[in-house]
């Protein structure tokens, strides 16, 4: 997971980058020179931090409750959606609660695209069932006008 690859904090705003940039995502100064660490990222020299253990933040502010609630919905309604930014979730955050609401909406976003290509599969049944029925129907129709769909306004001309 994320947790476990290499992180550059930047010397410049403190900023937590993967090992792979180039330069801070926050304040774009370059990295060059800066070891990647394991774990959680120092605190910058300067601040109040300095003297004190660093304790990385525990959970940010938001209702879980909530967080679960819009990921059932996006994954039942948008399982295409649902599925990939559930993904970035665990995949990308580092937030042990995000991770977990990211595998939540990719279970339900499972089990919604089972239904979904279920009920695609219904209508295109019902579907193919109509449209093999549509000739038959075009054949009743040239009957009951006398031989042809346009004949009802010019079908008596030339005839005694």
């Amino acid at each position: 997971m994320a947790a476990s690859s290499g992180r550059i904090v930047c010397p410049r705003c403190g900023a937590n980058n993967f090992d792979t940039a180039s330069f801070c995502w926050k304040c774009q100064s370059p990295l060059s020179g800066v070891a990647p660490t394991m774990g959680n990222p120092p605190p910058r020299a300067g601040t109040a931090e300095a003297g004190r253990a660093y304790v990385p933040p525990t959970a940010l502010a938001g209702d879980e409750g909530m967080a679960k609630r819009a990921a059932l919905w996006l994954a039942i309604t948008l399982p295409y959606v649902g599925l990939p930014i559930g993904w970035a979730f665990m995949m990308m955050s580092d937030n042990r609660q995000r991770q977990q609401i990211g595998k939540f909406c990719v279970l339900w976003s499972c089990v919604a695209m089972v239904f979904h290509l279920l009920l695609l599969f219904v209508g295109l049944q019902s579907l193919t069932s109509m449209l093999s029925s549509l000739p038959s129907l075009i054949h009743s129709l040239q009957g009951a006008n006398g031989g042809g769909l346009g004949g009802g306004l010019g079908g008596g001309l030339g005839r005694n």
